[in-house]
């Protein structure tokens, strides 16, 4: 994981744990948005991982080729 996965993950993290420490304290109607919040960085984190997974696997077979070459070349 990157470091803006990472970020972003702690984030919704914190905003589950807020949310259920506010549920505790009000009703659900009041705490709702600290829990679409947590929702909407969960998604986005989702996001951002299938975004650096699709860059990866589009680099990958190159870099894979390269090695292959220098491997070629060393013997």
């Amino acid at each position: 994981m990157k470091l803006p996965e990472i970020l972003i993950l702690a984030v919704a993290a914190g905003f589950l744990v807020i949310w259920i420490a506010e549920y505790q304290r009000t009703s659900f109607a009041d705490s709702y948005w600290l829990l679409m919040l947590f929702l909407g960085f969960l998604l986005a984190f989702q996001y951002v991982r299938n975004k650096r997974l699709e860059r990866e696997k589009t680099v990958s077979p190159t870099i894979k080729q390269m090695v292959e070459d220098r491997k070629k070349k060393k013997k």
